[in-house]
């Protein structure tokens, strides 16, 4: 009786399937390969191939159209493709809700460093005052982390969707999708504002134009506010599918 796996061999490499029950020991798949994936069982009672170096299979499925008893057949890599599939959905999922969430922070304690500090209070800063607990230093430094953090978060949900950037401004469609340029484009704004800022404050340097870069990011910042908002409400129905995807809703 012949077995699918004998001798040190298997059935499968990663893109084919060998049945040995229909093998009719041709050795023409030994034949039409060039990567040496087969090899043969020849015992006068007991004669097939067999897969005996699965990792140098390329999928070219020469052997396949070679073998006239159809003992080889392609594996269906549906079932690959559609986990693949999941776990870049789910990974841009947790990126996305990462980025929802720690921008909704982020524009907290900027507005609440704007509002409790800097506002009516001409440039004279109270550095004892607490808020919830934490001094204006605690509360700048922990802006500038998540200012970080969410920078790194925006590389990655624009590196996601590079190619319908692409599009947008090979195919002139911006006018159609100005929501989404526009929020970018704040975005950048706002952030290169606060890096202009901190890195003006960090040499010790022209404090007139670090005041100036902070009153343009504390401004721009409440339009980008607004955007955020817009943007997450047009697209909470997509948030409330990918969760469900996800596996946490039953």
């Amino acid at each position: 009786m012949r077995t699918d796996i004998n001798s040190g061999g298997r059935a499968t490499t990663k893109y084919i399937r060998l049945d040995t029950r229909k093998c009719e020991a041709c050795w023409k798949c030994m034949e039409a390969c060039s990567k040496n994936v087969f090899g043969r069982i020849n015992l006068p009672w007991h004669k097939h191939a067999v897969i005996v170096r699965s990792n140098n299979c390329t999928g070219c499925f020469k052997c396949m159209k070679a073998c006239e008893y159809n003992a080889i057949s392609k594996i269906q890599t549906t079932e690959h493709n559609d986990n693949s599939r999941k776990k870049r959905s789910d990974f841009r999922f947790i990126i996305n809700l990462s980025l929802l969430l720690i921008g909704f922070v982020v524009v907290f304690s900027g507005f609440l460093i704007q509002f409790s500090y800097h506002v009516g209070h001409h440039g004279m800063i109270d550095m004892n005052k607490m808020v919830y607990g934490i001094s204006y230093s605690g509360w700048t430094m922990i802006h500038k982390i998540l200012i970080i953090l969410i920078s790194f978060l925006v590389v990655c949900h624009v590196s996601q969707h590079w190619k319908w950037y692409k599009t947008v401004v090979v195919k002139r469609l911006i006018a159609k999708n100005k929501q989404v340029i526009t929020l970018s484009v704040i975005f950048l704004i706002v952030a290169l504002t606060g890096y202009l800022s901190w890195f003006i404050d960090l040499a010790g340097n022209a404090p007139i134009v670090r005041k100036t870069f902070l009153e343009i990011h504390d401004k721009v910042a409440i339009v980008f506010f607004i955007y955020l908002f817009l943007h997450v409400t047009k697209r909470l129905k997509w948030f409330i599918n990918a969760y469900k995807r996800t596996g946490n809703i039953r």
